[in-house]
């Protein structure tokens, strides 16, 4: 009996162990995939951005020609905007993902690994972007970025920003961003835009040439 109940327990934690192994595997979701942007149907600019007075000057004083895309330029948040005519590439593994983009050939590097922002590097165009799963929805954190505008209508960000994305497949065609984005130097509080990206998985990537505006 002693040898049947002992084979009895293994087998029983043998099946729980099972459990959790398929529980964590439906815990990752699949967001792989080329994916064009579904301009039409995303929200691309926040409702009603509530302005400190230094993010009130910085919308007053913003140039469209500053824009750091006319020197051909890519950066966050705006690379992941559901806006220009270009296709991304999502390709993802268990200790990262990978970005790719049509426009620039941009590549960006989400962590899942739980690194720490690299402190020597400083501020950059696409920052430091650290991601986990809750569930089948991406969360992604990004930090480290430089002091830049979030599109052509301006929206000022600090180097203090901080973007949190929840990347979340609808359907099998269909993948929503979810952006919140928080800079306490230009905004009095956190706003928010949803992207959306439709399935495409024949798109080609075109060889991207940038003409930079001249001064």
């Amino acid at each position: 009996m002693k040898h049947s109940s002992k084979k009895i327990f293994l087998a029983l934690l043998c099946f729980s162990a099972s459990l959790l192994s398929v529980e964590h595997a439906q815990a990752e979701g699949n967001i792989e995939g080329i994916w064009r942007p579904q301009r039409d149907i995303s929200q691309i600019l926040p409702l009603e951005p509530a302005f400190t007075q230094v993010g009130k000057v910085a919308q007053d004083d913003f140039d469209t020609a500053n824009d750091p895309y006319l020197r051909c330029i890519v950066y966050m948040p705006r690379a992941m905007i559901a806006w220009a005519p270009t296709s991304i590439e999502i390709i993802q593994s268990e200790e990262r993902i990978w970005i790719l983009f049509e426009a620039y050939h941009q590549v960006r590097r989400i962590f899942l690994d739980g690194r720490d922002l690299p402190e020597s590097i400083g501020p950059t165009w696409m920052g430091h972007s650290n991601g986990y799963w809750e569930n089948e929805t991406l969360i992604v954190e990004t930090n480290g970025l430089r002091g830049i505008s979030y599109f052509w209508e301006g929206l000022p960000l600090s180097e203090s920003t901080e973007i949190v994305e929840r990347f979340t497949r609808l359907s099998d065609e269909t993948l929503e961003i979810h952006m919140t984005i928080t800079d306490p130097v230009n905004y009095n509080e956190s706003w928010e835009t949803t992207h959306i990206w439709g399935l495409s998985p024949d798109a080609h990537f075109y060889e991207y040439e940038c003409d930079q505006t001249p001064d």
